[in-house]
């Protein structure tokens, strides 16, 4: 059932973007600051551009943080190793105090 919601909303979106294409196909010239100014180009290409770069940047913001993240869990793993083996040292030292004092 989920799937056929997609596939509705995927479709309902592409005809969305279809007519807002045909319907803004006007050229159009973005002007700046000190004279500077685009060649003339579709308002729909303009929309779509601003989306993709979105998405884009997005894209690149969720990979850095996915780098960082991961660089993170490294650590906390070599922490918790480090940490393991310090435990592991104090229970052979307290299993050996045990051991000498039943002898003793």
């Amino acid at each position: 059932m989920i799937k056929v919601i997609k596939v509705f909303f995927l479709t309902l979106l592409f005809i969305l973007g279809i007519t807002f294409s045909m319907e803004n196909a006007q050229p159009l010239v973005l002007r700046y600051y000190f004279g500077l100014e685009t060649p003339p180009v579709p308002l729909f290409l303009l929309v779509l551009f601003s989306v993709l770069l979105g998405v884009l940047l997005a894209g690149v913001s969720f990979l850095l943080d996915q780098w960082s993240l991961k660089k993170t869990i490294r650590e906390k793993e070599r922490e918790v190793a480090s940490l393991e083996k310090e435990l592991k040292l104090y229970r052979e030292r307290e299993h050996g105090m045990i051991q000498s004092g039943i002898r003793g």
